[in-house]
């Protein structure tokens, strides 16, 4: 293999632009073995559409970690680390709460929530993207879903970026942030914990409740349910849209005639969003997945308990599906990205963060075109955003 590949992850020039890393691996290397420090000892990197489509759906891949290594019990307990019928039966009870009808309720309450985030911009000033706006946005509106007090939801901004920060097994070597990472996990659990309790005595209309009356008249969750479903909606339901907003908007000032088109042509934000998932995904890298028997992927054996990577942010820019890959078209359809998965975990909150991004694209685009000041991208090649994203508009 070339030092690229060896070296995949080791370079600042890789999280800064791993696509080209993607090219060299679909076309010389798309089922390619990288080692690692975990229990598993590696995994497979899935890299082409078809593949990494394949691997997404099909069942002969497990999303229970426990099968083959040592984890917290109490990540393993909700429906993106279960397999049928644990997962059937939590994706089918959260799921009440993320219909169309219900998010179409948020719409309103979102457009309020942005108009005064953005009313914040002041022309000629410096405009933290992230800080004052791709941040906030979605965790008020999961915080309000949830049950979080206003009070408590600035506790989850260090706790989020704490975990997101310190959970890549392949680019982690220090050991203060596997340390934070694991302190931010167990608090984010003690503080759902204390919120349960306090909901059994209170039922309130949040999803917090609504998994407690579950457990209680339908026996369907567990306690540790309850816990592990809090901890899952509240960082898929924020962390992903931060970088939804951060890299479209970001990608957006690199191909500024896709900006004009959008303000120009508004009803294309749909299809906009979609491309800005493709062009630069959020989440560089499915979530855990093993083989549960052997199997072949592009000529390569894959060996039951093998870990396999399905690479998101490289099947969205293959050149064997989307024509000119590495260029922002707003307006491209069909558009078969797999920025929110696919098969049984396709995201379940899709439709709330296609909509929370919509409307933030919408109250920014008359802004007009800004000016980079600064940026800082986070330290991972699972979760791809910024830590910082400064703007300016004269």
């Amino acid at each position: 293999m070339t030092t690229a590949f060896a070296d995949l992850f080791s370079t600042p020039e890789f999280l800064e632009n791993p696509y080209p890393i993607y090219r060299e691996l679909r076309n010389q290397a798309p089922a390619y073995w990288y080692p690692h420090s975990g229990l598993t000892g590696g995994m497979w990197f899935v890299t082409r559409h078809e593949d990494t489509e394949m691997v997404l759906k099909d069942l002969r891949f497990t999303k229970d970690i426990s099968r083959v290594s040592a984890v917290p019990q109490q990540l393993s307990r909700h429906m993106l680390d279960a397999d049928p019928p644990d997962h059937t039966r939590l994706r089918a009870l959260v799921s009440q709460a993320f219909t169309p009808r219900v998010v179409a309720s948020l719409e309103p309450k979102i457009r309020s929530i942005t108009e005064d985030l953005v009313s914040q911009i002041k022309k000629g000033q410096d405009f933290s993207l992230i800080e004052s706006l791709a941040f906030p946005l979605p965790i008020i509106v999961i915080a309000e879903l949830l049950g979080v007090p206003d009070r408590d939801r600035h506790l989850f901004r260090d706790w989020s970026s704490h975990l997101i920060d310190g959970a890549d097994i392949l680019t982690v070597t220090d050991p203060e942030a596997g340390q934070k990472a694991q302190m931010a996990l167990g608090s984010i659990f003690k503080y759902f914990d204390d919120l349960i309790k306090v909901r059994r005595h209170d039922l309130q209309d949040d999803l917090v409740s609504l998994l407690i009356a579950a457990e209680d008249q339908q026996g369907k969750l567990t306690h540790g349910e309850i816990l592990a479903t809090c901890f899952l909606l509240l960082l898929a339901g924020h962390e992903t849209t931060i970088n939804l907003i951060g890299n479209g908007y970001h990608a957006l000032t690199r191909f500024p005639e896709q900006l004009q088109h959008l303000r120009d042509h508004p009803e294309h934000l749909s299809t906009g969003v979609d491309e800005m998932l493709r062009f630069d995904a959020p989440v560089q890298r499915a979530t855990f997945r093993a083989a549960l028997e052997d199997l072949e992927i592009a000529g390569q054996v894959i060996r039951k308990n093998q870990q396999v990577a399905a690479v998101i942010g490289a099947a969205n820019r293959d050149e064997r599906v989307f024509q000119n890959p590495d260029t922002l078209d707003v307006t491209r359809t069909p558009n078969r990205h797999l920025g929110f998965g696919r098969g049984i975990h396709f995201c379940l909150g899709a439709p709330l963060a296609r909509l929370e991004a919509q409307i933030a694209f919408e109250l920014l685009l008359p802004l007009g075109l800004p000016r980079v000041v600064h940026l800082e991208r986070r330290p991972s090649t699972m979760f791809r955003g910024f830590r910082d994203l400064v703007l300016s508009w004269s």
